[in-house]
């Protein structure tokens, strides 16, 4: 049960994010830490590996920390916010690197949508930026709940 309890809390907190994200444009930090909380919970109340949570945290923003620093010299613009990095890394370690593999196709899976959803908030919003905290919110609660570990 207290499982569940801390999973509700942590997908609260993230689309709590995602919203603000949405909205602002922003991630906020002090949300982001009690996200990585959530994970710190998790080690001492259910024994997870340690190590386990680091490795995930280390792994899953590669690529996306490969775009912040290159990106916007082969763009010309920001593709990527420190926000959304700082995002990332506490997922991985919320979800450790064992779940890594499997998210990220689910997240590919998410980014084959993602055009659609960038063009529908550009043209509904008529702003350039998309946001990137609502595609990890969704990716990460549907990754979770193929995984059955929400419920």
């Amino acid at each position: 049960m207290d499982r569940v309890i801390i999973e509700i809390l942590f997908f609260i907190v993230l689309f709590l994010i995602a919203f603000i994200d949405l909205k602002k444009k922003i991630i906020p930090d002090s949300l982001t830490g009690l996200l990585f909380l959530f994970g710190v919970f998790r080690i001492f109340l259910f024994k997870e590996s340690f190590e386990n949570k680091i490795i995930g945290m280390s792994l899953f923003p590669i690529f996306f920390l490969i775009l912040y620093g290159y990106g916007e010299s082969i763009f010309k613009k920001e593709v990527v916010g420190f926000g959304d990095i700082k995002l990332l890394w506490t997922i991985g370690f919320y979800i450790g690197y064992r779940g890594i593999y499997e998210l990220l196709i689910f997240y590919n899976i998410i980014f084959l949508i993602a055009p659609l959803y960038g063009f529908l908030y550009y043209k509904f919003r008529k702003k350039k930026e998309v946001p990137f905290a609502p595609i990890l919110a969704i990716g990460t609660f549907i990754f979770r709940i193929f995984q059955r570990k929400f419920l």
